[in-house]
C-alpha cells in the first residue's frame, strides 16, 4: 500500500525505510514506506501535530525539529526523536528559536537547521549525542520553503522563496571548517518548497512551486553531477509536485507524497522515483 495523500513534510532514508512525519493530512501520523516492495506502515503517533517540520536521521534514529502546531500555524521549537526498535518518541532539548519550513541536514556528528520562518536567519547547529544547540551565521538570503543536503563535507542550501526577494534560484554552501559560506552553482529554474537529496555523487533537486513570482506548480528536474560546474535540466517529474520531501535511496531520489496545486493543498498520494543514468 503507498502512502497516503498527503503534503508539507520532510522524508527521511533510515535502513530500508523512508520515514514520513505529520505533513497537512496526517499531522500527527509517521509513516514509512519502502520503495523495493511498495510498502507502507503507520508506526507510533508523533507527541503533537506539526506541519512544514523538519526532520532527520542520525545513527538510526528520527529527529523531529519545529515545524507549525497543528491545527494553525504557530511556529514550534520543539525536538523530538523516534526510536523505531521501540517505536517509541522521547522530548529533547528545544531549539533556540521556533521555526517552520527550514530544512534538516545531517553532517558528520551534528544536525543542522537551515533557513525557514519563524525566528531569526541563523543556522542552528545541533549535537544529537549531547543535545546541545548552538547558532551560526546564516546564509546572506534569508530563505524558507528551502531545502538542504549535505555534500562532500559542506551544507548546500538551495532554492527557497522570501518576502521581497521571490522564489529562488541561488545556492549557498556553508564550510562548517571555517564558519564560512560562499555562493554556489545557481538553479536553472526559481522553485521553493520543492525534494532535494544527495544521492551518490548527484544533488537532485525536484518539482516545486511558484506563488509569489506567479502560480505553479513545477514538474522541471535538476541535476548536479560530478564534474559539472552547474545544474542540468533531466526528464520531468511525471506529476507536477510541490510540499514534498525528498530522500536518497540507493542512488534514487524518491518524492513520497505532495501537492499537485501551487499555494494549496490538493493531495493525491503520489510515489515518484528517478535514479541518475551510471
Amino acid at each position: 500500500m503507498p502512502p497516503p495523500a498527503r503534503s508539507e513534510m520532510p522524508a527521511v532514508t533510515l535502513g530500508d525505510w523512508i520515514y514520513v512525519p505529520g505533513g497537512f493530512g496526517a499531522p500527527e501520523q509517521l509513516g514509512r514506506y519502502n520503495p523495493q516492495t511498495d510498502q507502507w506502515e503507520t508506526l507510533a503517533n508523533m507527541p503533537a501535530g506539526r506541519h512544514h517540520l523538519m526532520a532527520a536521521g542520525y545513527e538510526g534514529q528520527l529527529y523531529i525539529f519545529g515545524g507549525a502546531q497543528a491545527p494553525g500555524w504557530e511556529p514550534a521549537n520543539t525536538v523530538w526523536r523516534y526510536d523505531p526498535a521501540a517505536n517509541s518518541w522521547q522530548e529533547l532539548a528545544p531549539m533556540p528559536e521556533a521555526r517552520l519550513a527550514g530544512a534538516a541536514v545531517v553532517l558528520e556528528d551534528k544536525i543542522y537547521i537551515a533557513g525557514g520562518a519563524g525566528g531569526s536567519e541563523a543556522l542552528l547547529e545541533f549535537l544529537p549525542e549531547q543535545a546541545l544547540w548552538q547558532s551560526l551565521p546564516g546564509p546572506a538570503q534569508p530563505r524558507e520553503h528551502v531545502s538542504a543536503v549535505a555534500f562532500k563535507g559542506e551544507i548546500w542550501v538551495i532554492g527557497g522563496r522570501w518576502h521581497g526577494a521571490g522564489e529562488l534560484a541561488t545556492v549557498e554552501i556553508f564550510n562548517p571548517a571555517d564558519n564560512r559560506w560562499r555562493n554556489g552553482p545557481p538553479l536553472n529554474v526559481a522553485r521553493a518548497g520543492f525534494a532535494a537529496a544527495a544521492a551518490g555523487d548527484h544533488i537532485l533537486a525536484a518539482g516545486g512551486e511558484v506563488i509569489i513570482n506567479g502560480s505553479e506548480t513545477l514538474a522541471s528536474f535538476e541535476i548536479l553531477a560530478p564534474g559539472s560546474s552547474g545544474w542540468q535540466l533531466g526528464p520531468d517529474l511525471p506529476v507536477p509536485i510541490h510540499g514534498v520531501g525528498g530522500a536518497a535511496f540507493d542512488n534514487s531520489l524518491v518524492l513520497p507524497g505532495g501537492s499537485i496545486r501551487a499555494g494549496a493543498i490538493e493531495n493525491e498520494g503520489h510515489v515518484q522515483i528517478y535514479q541518475p543514468p551510471d
